[in-house]
This record gives structure tokens, C-alpha cells and sequence, in this order.
């Protein structure tokens, strides 16, 4: 029986089949051309460029960008290209997301926002919904699997993501736009470009924006206020300054991911529940404790508190308040017809919380043993009385979350340099990013309420005996960040050729600093430095086999190194004198940096109608850095648990029908090998040899038809996701599934006020189909085994994966004008 997939793969293949022979007798466009209003060839949906680079890359622009809905993350931006799969929590895109492109995770990819690297600098963590309005993207790529040279990265293993804002206009004008849609979702946006001004040398751009939503299950919202600015002024001769501002606040409430077993008991809109615990009445001289008033069942399908135990089943304590700007200069400086210097200085400054903040703290003297108990003592005398009854005996509800706090600044310098047939690129990135991250208690009431969501007041936070702050986790780490690089494009054979060359170095290191805290293994004070570097060469060719046909080729080393939190709880042994750990010793983390050598062969037709781009690739990845045991602390830490290939193809073609109806399509198929077993325990190694990673399909395929006519179009988007397994080795996987989302939209003629005038409806998942999404944050978070497994060494049990459910149907309606 054929499968979704090879259904859609048929009708994509065949339609590009009769496409090409088509094609053949059409004439060439310049390629590399990209005008929004109307692009050559088979590019007009703004899903497909003529690219001539040699490596495997795609992107949307402008006119994709500005028909999607206007909550849409960049996640969902480019969810149809090859390679790429997304899913989101909600339809809206503010409550974020997942995404892998090749089986990569996007904490093994780079990330930049008009060059500025966005990937959080202690663990790589990408926020898709914190960066960018949507309406003022100009452009989105993608390359799949090699990191471009000069790319500010040092946790790209595999490939990079850029994000590109759009310049200011050249005329003056303000943009009003208004959306609504379901689950009480509004955008209001506006923007104010001044047009040129100073002789036409200065312009810049100014816009606002304010989106909310809430939850299409359980209670709860998402809010967000975003400021986007952007000039540049002309300094003459080719030279020019352009400064940017982005500053984003937002507060969500989490979904509650679920298992299966929970679905089919409780259904797919099983959330977290409305009732807020409640604490017990103090008593002087008693061991009291919260859990014994507070806890949670089930009512109509919906989690609410009763009973006894605490749980993390309040919606309202499960948030995530985050904000954080990016302040960037660049300055371009033509010192020659064919020479000029970048320099690109940046700052990026973060502050947020989230996860699980419902949490029980003990007193200094309550009964029992908590991991801020060692050897007979307690991190800092423990913590003072909370509930103000006296003593310090009680286990009591409070507000926790995980703080993560940076200041990072950076430079990028390059040098070009047009020397006969060579095009020479050499420069050098530079960051120092401080990394603060706490995890502090505040007090909560009986109504929900925590004194403080954002943790952003020292004089809230519970104390120690000792007056410090009580805290899960304490850590400052520094992470210098380098890269030297020098690339070589080399045009032979009368530019029917070109050979990139290049290398570069990359190394961070981070200097870790653990101040005593109850975290596990916490309980010491120590600072620790540990450097990663590696040298990283590619090589690219491109020959132009006919005007309108291209091969290329290319191989490229990448490397992420590891979390900065593969250097917490390294703490051995000591014990606790007055509060604080003695005689201790640290041990070595031992976890290297994960690597990754990408070989793709592609080829390329570039005609009037018709666009094509398609690649072979195989991918050689080396000390992939998992949770596994760690024989030195007999627990489950990540580690370098081995190596891995990925191979497949992956090819994309934009078609123009008519001048009015245009078809695009991607199709991708990988296979993923695990080659070794995975060491769960001292006993017990996991049969993972030859299975596949999880939540990689082995095929995804997309499928848009656009039809515009003067000033209404419409279009269609299919996305099919194959089956992709859930476990590591392989005994769960989700089945297939097939989004449609739909579009429309008409562009009123201009009046004397209003300028262009349009209206947009846009519809995700048009037809609410059903789907999961694994709940896995990074490949080294992956579930081991959902059925219980037999070893000669010992049993190993089971284990429950976590999904998202997938949001239903969606639509926004946007109006919008320029005056």
C-alpha cells in the first residue's frame, strides 16, 4: 500500500518532469536577480532563489514573507523548504517551537539576525519568537548543513540559519496594520519610515508592534510587545553606517506536553489545571508540610488541584517571561574600487525565566534529606523560616524558575578584496559573552500569585541562615568566543567555474564559575576553565554547464562545542563545615567538542519559467554529544556517546504556469544511522546500533500553488511529515501527517489617505488534522526506550516520550494600509 508520502512525492516529481521538458526551450534570466513584485522564473512565490553558491542553500523572501499570517515565527517561515522540519505549539507562532533541518536540532545550528549570532552562548537554545516582526523580514536562508565561513558561530555543527531585516524605504511613509484571529489572537503594528533626508544620505525606520493570544487548550496566554529600528547613512564613494535596535518583551503560559497514555485516557486538550495550590496553616513547632494540602486531579478533562501532593499542574505557574535586545553597528568602507573593510560591532543583552515554577523549598531543620543536605550539613545553614511561623521545620510551595541573565557583546571584521580572478575574504570574530544563571525562590499566596514572576528582586528571593540567597542553581560563566577565517572564490574558464576555498578557526572558552547552591552536586564553590577549538576548512566548486544549468559540489568540516553546563556538579566527595564544602575534589568532564563533515553534489536550472535546485548529500557526524552514563559520577550527564551518518537528497523547483499561477515543491528524504550502542549504565548498554534518530522521517515533502491576479491572490501549502521514531532505540514512533494551510488576500486601489490598502486572510491547518510533536528540546534530551529491554547486564525500564499536540485549525485576518 503506498504511503502519504510516496503520493505526494509522485505528484511533485511528476509535475516537475513535465515542468523541465517544458523549460528546455525557454530562455535565461540574470541569475541571482530578486525583485519582490515579480521574480524570474519559477521564484515568484518567493519560496525558491536562483542561487549560485556551492553549497546546499534555500530561503524565502518578501514575497512569501509578506502573505503568511502576521504572528508567524521564523520557524514557520521556511517550514516548507527541504530539509526542514518544523512543528509548532500554536498556530499563532508566539508560544515558539521545534525545528531540525537534516535530523540537526536547532541547538546544532547557527543562528543570525542581520549577522548577529542569536543562539543562547551557554547551551545553543534557539526562541523563534522572540526575534523578529514579521513584517519587517526581507529574508530567510537556510544552508543545509555547511556553515558558511565567516558565519559568528561556535555551535554549528550542522549548518546555519540568517535572518535578514529589510532596509529602511527610500520615500516616507507609516505602515498601520491590525490582525485578529481565533483563541483571541491580535497584532496591532505600525512603522514609520522617514524616507531620505540629509541630501538622501540618512533614512531609517522606526516600528511597534503589540500581539497577544491565548491558549487553543487549557488556560492561559502569550503576550509580546517588539521594537524593530533600522537606518543607514551615506558617507560617499561606496562607503555607508547602518544601526539597528531590537528590543522584544513577552510573557507565555506553557503547554503541557503529554503522553499517550494520557491522550487516550484525558484527551488531547488535557492542560495544566486552574485551581491555584494552597498552603497548609503554619504551626508554631511543627513540621508542616504543603504537600499535604495541595495536589491535583482530573475534572472534566481539565488538571485542577485537590488532595494532597504538590505537582507542576497549575498553569499559572508554568510561564515564560523572557525579554532581550540587539543593539548593532556596521560600518562598510570602500577603500579601493576593489577592496573594502567591514566592521560589524554588536550587543546582545537577554533576561528570562522559565519551565516548572511550582516547587516545595525546606527549611533548615525540616525533616527529611534534600539535595542541599551533604554529609550532615546544609548549603549555607539552609534556608530561614518562610511561612512565618516561628520556625524552620516546613517544607513549603514556593515560586522557583531558572534565571538566565547575559551581557554579549561582539565585533565581526572583514576584509574583501577583488584581485584579477580572485575574490578574497579574510577576517576575524571576537565575543565575550556573560552568562549568569540563578535559580531563586519567592514567596506564592493562596491565590496563585507569585511576588514576583520575573525573579528580578533580590530582596524578594528566600535566604540562607547566612543571609545568602536560596538558590537551585548558581552559575557565571564567561564564554570568549573567537574566529579566524579566509575564504578564496577563484572564477577559471572564462567564470564557468568558480572554487571557494576556505578555513577557519573557531574556539570558545568558557570560564565556569559554581557558587554553592542546592542544585545536585552543587554544593561547592569552584571555578573551572576549559577551552574548545577547531580548525574547520571547505571546499566548493560550481561549473555552469549551459547558461541556464549548474553543478556543484562541496565538503565542509563544522563543530559545536559543549554546554556550559557540562561543567556544573563536578564537585567530589568534602564535607560541609559551617554551611560551606571543604576537602572536596572536582572531576574532569571529559566531553569534547561534537563534529560534523557535510559532502553535498547538487545541480541547478535557472530559466525563465522554471527553477530548480536539487543535492545529494551524506553527512559523517563524530562525538555526538548525548545523555549517557558517565562511569566517573555512575549518573546520566551528557557526553560523547559516539558517532553517526546521515545521507538522502533533497531538491526543490519553483514553476511559473502562467504569468498569473505558480507551483513550488520540495522533497526530502534522510537516513539516519546510529552506529554505536548507547551506555545507559554500568551493566546496561542500550541497543541503539543501526537505529535511526529520533524525530528525523525519513521523507518530508511540500507542496504551494499560488495564483495573483492585479491585486487578489491565493494559495494553497501542503506539508507532509513521515514517520520519525521517538526513542533512541526506535520501539515508538509517530505516524505521518499532512498540513494544509490556505491564503488570500486583495490589494485595494490607493486613495488620496489610504495607500495601498490591503486585506489578508490566512488559515493554518485547514482542515484540523490531528498530529504529534516529540517534546525533545535537544538531541542530547532524546527519550531511550518506551518499552521495557532485557539485557544480559540487567533490565532496563521503561521510559515515557512527551508530545506536543498539535494546534487545530487557526486563522488571522490582517488590514492593513500605508499613509
Amino acid at each position: 500500500m503506498k504511503s502519504q508520502a510516496t503520493k505526494i512525492s509522485l505528484l511533485v516529481s511528476g509535475l516537475f518532469v513535465a515542468a523541465g521538458a517544458y523549460a528546455q526551450q525557454s530562455t535565461t534570466t540574470d541569475v541571482g536577480t530578486i525583485n519582490v513584485e515579480g521574480q524570474p522564473g519559477g521564484t515568484s512565490t518567493g519560496l525558491i532563489q536562483q542561487e549560485d553558491t556551492p553549497k546546499a542553500r534555500s530561503s524565502v523572501n518578501r514575497a512569501y514573507i509578506d502573505k503568511q499570517g502576521a504572528t508567524a515565527n521564523p520557524y514557520q517561515l521556511i517550514n516548507l523548504l527541504p530539509g526542514v522540519n518544523t512543528y509548532d505549539r500554536d498556530g499563532s507562532g508566539l508560544f515558539g517551537g521545534g525545528l531540525r533541518v537534516r535530523g540537526f536540532n536547532s541547538d546544532q545550528l547557527g543562528f543570525t539576525i542581520d549577522g548577529v549570532p542569536v543562539n543562547d552562548s551557554g547551551d545553543f537554545a534557539v526562541f523563534p519568537q522572540e526575534y523578529t516582526d514579521q513584517e519587517n523580514l526581507c529574508e530567510i536562508f537556510v544552508t543545509q548543513g555547511s556553515t558558511d565561513v565567516e558565519a559568528p558561530h561556535v555551535g554549528a555543527s550542522g549548518g546555519n540559519i540568517g535572518i535578514v531585516t529589510c532596509a529602511p524605504e527610500d520615500k516616507m511613509r507609516t505602515r498601520f496594520s491590525q490582525t485578529s484571529g481565533s483563541h483571541a489572537l491580535s497584532k496591532t503594528f505600525v512603522r514609520y519610515d522617514t524616507g531620505k533626508f540629509l541630501d538622501d544620505r540618512a533614512k531609517f525606520f522606526i516600528s511597534a508592534s503589540h500581539s497577544e493570544a491565548e491558549k487553543f487548550k487549557g488556560r492561559g496566554d502569550a503576550y509580546r510587545d517588539h521594537v524593530d529600528f533600522k537606518g543607514r547613512f551615506d558617507l560617499g564613494s561606496g562607503s555607508y553606517l547602518t544601526a539597528g535596535y531590537l528590543y522584544n518583551r513577552a510573557v507565555t503560559n506553557n503547554y503541557r506536553t503529554l503522553t499517550k497514555a494520557q491522550i487516550d485516557q484525558r484527551g488531547k486538550y488535557f492542560d495544566f489545571g486552574t485551581i491555584a495550590p494552597r498552603h497548609v496553616t503554619p504551626r508554631p513547632g511543627v513540621a508542616d508540610d504543603d504537600r499535604a494540602a495541595t495536589g491535583y486531579n482530573v475534572s472534566n478533562g481539565i488538571l485542577n488541584a485537590s488532595g494532597a501532593g504538590i505537582n507542576n499542574g497549575y498553569y499559572g505557574f508554568n510561564l515564560n517571561p523572557f525579554k532581550n535586545y540587539i543593539a548593532t553597528l556596521k560600518g562598510h568602507f570602500q577603500l579601493a574600487p576593489n577592496a573594502s573593510v567591514d566592521v560589524e560591532p554588536y550587543l546582545w543583552y537577554g533576561y528570562g525565566t522559565g519551565g516548572n515554577q511550582l516547587q516545595t523549598q525546606r527549611e533548615a531543620n525540616s525533616p527529611g534529606t534534600p539535595a542541599a543536605q551533604r554529609g550532615g550539613g546544609q548549603v549555607h545553614g539552609g534556608v530561614r523560616d518562610i511561612n512565618g511561623d516561628g520556625d524552620t521545620l516546613d517544607n513549603v510551595a514556593a515560586y522557583e524558575s531558572s534565571i538566565t541573565k547575559t551581557y554579549r557583546p561582539g565585533v565581526t571584521t572583514k576584509f574583501n578584496w577583488q584581485l584579477d580572478n580572485h575574490r578574497l575574504l579574510f577576517g576575524y570574530w571576537y565575543e565575550k559573552a556573560r552568562h549568569q544563571q540563578t535559580a531563586p525562590y519567592v514567596r506564592i499566596d493562596d491565590n496563585g500569585n507569585a511576588e514576583d514572576i520575573w525573579l528580578a528582586n533580590p530582596n524578594q528571593w528566600l535566604k540562607n541562615q547566612d543571609g545568602t540567597p536560596a538558590n537551585f542553581r548558581d552559575w557565571y560563566t564567561v564564554n570568549t568566543a573567537k574566529s579566524a577565517f579566509v575564504q578564496d572564490n577563484i572564477a577559471l574558464l572564462q567564470d564557468k567555474v568558480n572554487l571557494q576555498l576556505g578555513v577557519r578557526n573557531s574556539r570558545i572558552e568558557r570560564n565556569f564559575r559554581n557558587s554553592a547552591n542546592q542544585g545536585t552536586g552543587g554544593g561547592a564553590d569552584y571555578e573551572i576553565t576549559r577551552d574548545y577549538s577547531k580548525t574547520l576548512p571547505n571546499v566548493g566548486v560550481t561549473y555552469r554547464v549551459t547558461p541556464e544549468q549548474s553543478i556543484f559540489a562541496n565538503a565542509a568540516k563544522n563543530f559545536k562545542a559543549p554546554a556550559n553546563f557540562v561543567l556544573s556538579g563536578l564537585a567530589q566527595g568534602g564535607t560541609f563545615v559551617n554551611g560551606v564544602l571543604t576537602g572536596f575534589t572536582l572531576r574532569d568532564p571529559a566531553v569534547v567538542a561534537e563534529t560534523s563533515n557535510n559532502f553535498d553534489v547538487g545541480y541547478r536550472f535557472a530559466g525563465e519559467r522554471l527553477t530548480v535546485s536539487g543535492s545529494v548529500f551524506y553527512i559523517r557526524f563524530k562525538n555526538r554529544i548525548a545523555s549517557s552514563f558517565n562511569p566517573d559520577t555512575a549518573t546520566s550527564t551528557d557526553f560523547n556517546v559516539g558517532d553517526s551518518t546521515s545521507k538522502g537528497a533533497e531538491f526543490e523547483s519553483g514553476y511559473r504556469l502562467t504569468p498569473s499561477l505558480s507551483l513550488y515543491g520540495s522533497l526530502s528524504y534522510i537516513k539516519s544511522e546510529i552506529k554505536q550502542d548507547l551506555q545507559f549504565s554500568r551493566t546496561i548498554a542500550l541497543p541503539t546500533a543501526g537505529k535511526e534518530y529520533p524525530d528525523t522521517p525519513n521523507w518530508l515533502a511540500g507542496l504551494g500553488l499560488q495564483y495573483q491576479l492585479g491585486g487578489w491572490y491565493a494559495f494553497g501549502q501542503a506539508k507532509y511529515v513521515g514517520k520519525r521514531f521517538s526513542t533512541l532505540v526506535n520501539d515508538d514512533s509517530l505516524k505521518p501527517y499532512t498540513l494544509v494551510n490556505l491564503g488570500t488576500g486583495y490589494r485595494f486601489p490607493s486613495t488620496p489617505f489610504f495607500k495601498s490598502p490591503t486585506v489578508r486572510l490566512n488559515v493554518y491547518n485547514a482542515f484540523s488534522k490531528d498530529y504529534l510533536s516529540l517534546s525533545s528540546g535537544s538531541g542530547s534530551a532524546f527519550t531511550n526506550n518506551s518499552f521495557p529491554i532485557v539485557t544480559p547486564g540487567g533490565t532496563k525500564t521503561a521510559e515515557t516520550p512527551s508530545f506536543y499536540v498539535g494546534s487545530p485549525r487557526t486563522f488571522t485576518v490582517t488590514l492593513s494600509s500605508d499613509f
